[in-house]
């Protein structure tokens, strides 16, 4: 047997990674909770340009008014965020896109930090790869499917980004390829 397959998977004696887990998974739910209010009153402005027009106090008595409830996902919206009614639409478009940005960043973030504390650092440049491969990805749809279509293919790359599904693949799948290969050259 070679050293890898003596190497946990997990390491269960230092469970820090459950840690870093659980900041993933709790981040994930109020980053998701974040944009989709986001998006929510973006689409509400889009519905009502003419509360878009309108100054911060006037949009959010509106708003206290006229309630915008919508079930999207597993979130129900009742209310919105009293900091929105101060940005025009093309503010709170701008702010989506660096919302998005800024959370991609501290996911790549946690996964690397899940690498770490699980003890594959030494796989970080299949992190930058599997971004590298979804930005493209979500690039090309964005820019060659217009529409959305397009965006809604980028949505789901991204989602994908912004879970823990990277760090487990690539902590798990090159683990299990380790774990297998004595057993199939002994075989051979």
């Amino acid at each position: 047997m070679n050293a890898h397959t003596n190497k946990s998977i997990l390491p269960w004696s230092r469970p820090l990674w459950l840690l870093v887990l659980a900041v993933m998974l709790v981040f994930g739910f109020y980053q998701q909770r974040a944009k989709v209010q986001l998006n929510h009153y973006i689409h509400v402005l889009q519905e009502n340009p003419d509360v878009a027009n309108m100054s911060p106090k006037l949009r959010q008595n509106w708003w206290l008014d006229n309630q915008q409830p919508q079930r999207i996902h597993y979130y129900t919206m009742e209310h919105t965020w009293s900091g929105f009614h101060c940005y025009s639409l093309s503010e709170l478009a701008l702010m989506k896109w660096a919302l998005s940005i800024g959370i991609l960043l501290a996911f790549f973030g946690l996964d690397a930090l899940f690498l770490q504390t699980t003890g594959h650092f030494e796989r970080w440049p299949w992190l930058m790869v599997m971004y590298s491969i979804a930005g493209i990805v979500m690039g090309g749809f964005l820019i060659l499917v217009p529409g959305k279509a397009g965006y809604s293919v980028a949505h789901e790359f991204l989602a994908f980004l912004q879970s823990p599904l990277p760090s487990f693949l690539i902590v798990l799948v090159p683990s299990l390829f380790e774990r297998r290969m004595p057993r199939s050259i002994t075989k051979g």
